[in-house]
């Protein structure tokens, strides 16, 4: 058992990301001030908002190869009403070291037109195999959500745009960018965590602060935050600009928010229609339509185990013994099953 006073350690180690910000540090570390903040105004519209999200769960790691469950799609709602959720994907992955690239080319070919194959660059990345695949699949959802909108629906994706410099992603995400060019649509990506920091001495967390700093400038309004071209933020090569915003005065968050170069243009009218339809109780200063994609396509811990079990009963019914099943498994679960006597 840990003893209390590491834990009163740890208190005091991280004490300082909690800390209030000082404003005048704040913007020496950043280059945000208060003339940065700008108030959004929550309009309603008449359009449809698309919300894209993804799951992905281990059901069976055999070490060099693993079997994933793997869930995306997309929600539409129009004003406050929700009108469907589309599941684009819902089936079993095998992250195999040798075969993985038909996998991706599958895809990259038959639905975004890339005829280069599919390829890491790194030993180490073969570890991720499951969570790129899981990536294009959200991706190919947003695609299908974007090409099903009309113009100035609004099309919100649950994670970031700044990944775009990475091969992996940089001609799936050109081919989403141009389909929503094309059919004037509305697209953002809203991303619930962020890696951004500043300061010296040690790491502070970005959007948490710009948050403390944001609430205390505009207490009663929902507020965006140029976060492009400041000190914090190292120039993205990507054909869109981020921001940080805050959806409702009561929330207790801000978030991290990507738009691609269309949508920066208009990105006050737009963040306008997202804060509008943020004010759920269920997920109050949260756009309800990722909510909603969250819930709708997460893969509950008692799916997973019931996935794991018809596949444990099939593997039986082809031949392999409790005895084999059990060999295959990684060895922290035998131990975590096992009870002292």
């Amino acid at each position: 058992m840990i003893e209390r006073e590491k834990f009163a350690e740890a208190a005091r180690a991280i004490k300082g990301y909690f800390s209030a910000v000082d404003p005048e540090e704040f913007e020496a570390g950043t280059g945000i001030d208060e003339r940065d903040f700008c108030e959004i105004v929550p309009r309603d519209f008449d359009g449809q908002i698309f919300a894209i999200d993804g799951s992905n769960v281990v059901v069976f790691d055999l070490g060099a190869v693993s079997l994933n469950r793997i869930r995306a799609g997309y929600v539409v709602y129009r004003g406050r009403e929700w009108q469907k959720t589309v599941v684009t994907y819902d089936d079993l992955f095998t992250a195999d070291r040798e075969n993985y690239p038909s996998h991706f080319d599958r895809y990259r070919r038959g639905i975004f037109g890339l005829e280069e194959p599919f390829e890491l660059k790194t030993p180490q990345e073969l570890d991720r195999i499951s969570t790129f695949f899981r990536d294009l699949q959200e991706h190919v959802a947003l695609y299908q959500a974007v090409s099903e909108a009309a113009a100035g629906d609004v099309v919100l994706y649950d994670g970031g745009f700044s990944l775009w410099s990475d091969p992996y992603y940089r001609e799936v995400l050109n081919r989403i960018f141009e389909e929503a060019e094309e059919r004037e649509a509305d697209l953002l990506a809203v991303s619930k965590s962020s890696k951004l920091s500043w300061g010296r001495g040690i790491a502070r967390p970005l959007i948490r602060s710009v948050d403390r700093v944001g609430s205390r400038i505009l207490p009663e309004s929902p507020w965006r935050v140029l976060l492009t071209g400041k000190k914090a933020v190292k120039e993205e090569a990507w054909r869109g600009k981020t921001y940080a915003a805050k959806f409702h005065p009561r929330s207790s968050h801000a978030f991290r928010v990507d738009a691609p170069d269309r949508a920066a243009e208009r990105i006050d009218e737009i963040l306008g229609r997202v804060a509008m339809y943020a004010r759920s109780s269920e997920s109050l200063g949260y756009p309800h339509a990722l909510f909603r994609a969250h819930q709708d396509l997460k893969i509950p811990v008692q799916e997973r185990n019931f996935t794991r079990l018809s596949l444990f009963e099939d593997l039986r019914a082809e031949g392999l013994n409790e005895r084999e099943i059990q060999g295959a498994l990684d060895y922290h679960e035998i131990l975590d099953g096992l009870s002292r006597r």
